[in-house]
């Protein structure tokens, strides 16, 4: 029996979901991209922080040139500030407007949906394993992708 290529199943997983929660969002009239989304719902959960354009690239795992095209479209929306660092000017650090409040949690339902979609087929003691070994999967890849 062939090895399933796990890699390529989990890319055709994370392209799918991408899909998903793109046609949820548009469908229900946001202006946004799952990206764009991921970027808000990471500022909100880290409100009142300083975060800075660098903390936003590490956690999204993204190139600086897909951060800070990213974070220009935000700027353009009206749906995040950026001001330099009171301790380091050389800092850029990011905070969701008023307005970008107010898209994170109007479109958490539509991000929910896509949850909802790709657990459907999957008992509650199902989606707990899966859970677990997709977190192991995560750690290990990511100590496997910052070795020197």
């Amino acid at each position: 029996m062939e090895k399933p290529n796990v890699g390529r199943m989990l890319g055709c997983c994370g392209r799918l979901a991408k899909l998903h929660v793109d046609a949820e969002l548009r469908r229900n009239g946001y202006d946004v991209t799952p990206v764009q989304s991921h970027a808000l719902i990471f500022l909100s959960c880290h409100r009142g922080e300083q975060i800075t354009q660098r903390d936003l690239e590490r956690a999204m795992k993204l190139k600086p040139s897909t951060i800070n095209g990213l974070v220009e479209r935000l700027l353009e929306k009206n749906y995040i500030s950026r001001c330099a660092s009171p301790t380091d000017g050389r800092c850029r650090l990011l905070h969701l407007t008023e307005e970008g409040e107010r898209m994170v949690e109007s479109f958490r339902t539509a991000l929910e949906r896509t949850d909802d979609a790709i657990l459907a087929e999957l008992s509650d003691e199902e989606q707990a394993v899966l859970e677990g070994l997709l977190r192991r999967i995560i750690n290990s890849l990511e100590s496997e992708v910052s070795k020197p």
